[in-house]
């Protein structure tokens, strides 16, 4: 890095590192999206810095015919072994509490996750009807991280086309 280089001798305030953060994030996506267009590999003239031109490239590059669907990738034998036992839950509950447990995730899901488009708030809200079941059950109940998972892995909250989740 040379001296005479000002881009990198400007500091990024705190409030505005979220939405460079996010600008970043967005490049490898535009850069897939371009390539699904057809359009040659070569980064945007309005790109401003090597990192923004960087990122475009490499979703250029990632992106291909294949990957050019929205199917999502279905669980791996593995994540579908994990997903078993954390919805018994083995190792944590006896065999009576781990299929009440899973009764009250699957009861919970097709009550409030059925409605497509999913409205906003709608994840968390079911996670909270979650915890609240399950405390009411005297199971434990799911961690915020780990239901996002599950739904996930079994396809409960996927939006139209495999949509990812957004809660």
């Amino acid at each position: 890095m040379s001296d005479d280089d000002e881009a990198f001798g400007i500091a990024v305030p705190a409030w505005r590192a979220r939405r460079l953060r996010a600008h970043l994030g967005a490049l490898p996506a535009a850069g897939a999206a371009a390539r699904a267009a057809g359009e040659p590999r070569a980064a945007p003239a309005e790109t401003a810095h090597r990192a923004e031109a960087r990122r475009w490239l490499r979703g250029w590059d990632q992106a291909d015919a294949a990957a050019a669907s929205s199917e999502p990738r279905p669980p791996t034998p593995k994540q579908l072994a994990k997903l078993t036992r954390w919805e018994a839950g083995v190792g944590r509950l006896r065999p009576s509490d781990g299929a009440r447990r899973r009764d009250i995730l699957e009861a919970v899901a097709e009550a409030l996750l059925s409605a497509r488009p999913l409205p906003f708030g709608a994840i968390a809200a079911a996670h909270r009807e979650t915890v609240r079941r399950c405390r009411e059950a005297g199971v434990p109940a799911p961690k915020a991280s780990r239901y996002r998972r599950w739904l996930k892995l079994t396809g409960r909250a996927a939006g139209p086309a495999g949509a990812p989740l957004q809660d």
